[in-house]
């Protein structure tokens, strides 16, 4: 079952990075928590966009859970950035017959995130 899972996180992260080198790029919610955490953390929207790119099973926090505000799901990732715990929300949105790599959240985490297929202490990763 945990490699059923595995292979769903791959599955989704693969199709979002698809979507995002061969779609319209990342479209990151223009929220203030979203904007201030790229400002504190000396990020553009390029460098947000590699990021995500490098996002894997082991960030995995959570997901796939039905988006509270729209139709569709989210999934939770984590990451260390600049020694501090990032809180990742992704969705791929549909507009029409088109797919959109959505960030709905990017901020420091408000909250210790868990990382269920994490394989082994990171050194960068604590």
């Amino acid at each position: 079952m945990e490699e059923l899972k595995k292979a769903e996180i791959r599955k989704f992260l693969m199709e979002f990075k698809k979507i995002m080198v061969t779609g319209r790029g990342l479209d990151i919610v223009n929220r203030l928590e979203n904007m201030d955490a790229l400002v504190q953390l000396g990020l553009t929207k390029k460098n947000l966009k590699e990021e995500v790119m490098t996002l894997s099973v082991e960030n995995y926090c959570e997901g796939p859970v039905p988006n509270r505000d729209r139709h569709g799901d989210v999934w939770i990732f984590g990451k260390q950035i600049a020694g501090k715990e990032i809180y990742i929300k992704l969705k791929i949105a549909h507009v029409g017959k088109f797919k959109i790599a959505k960030c709905l959240s990017f901020h420091a985490a408000n909250f210790p995130l868990c990382y269920p297929y994490r394989t082994e202490e990171r050194k960068d990763e604590k």
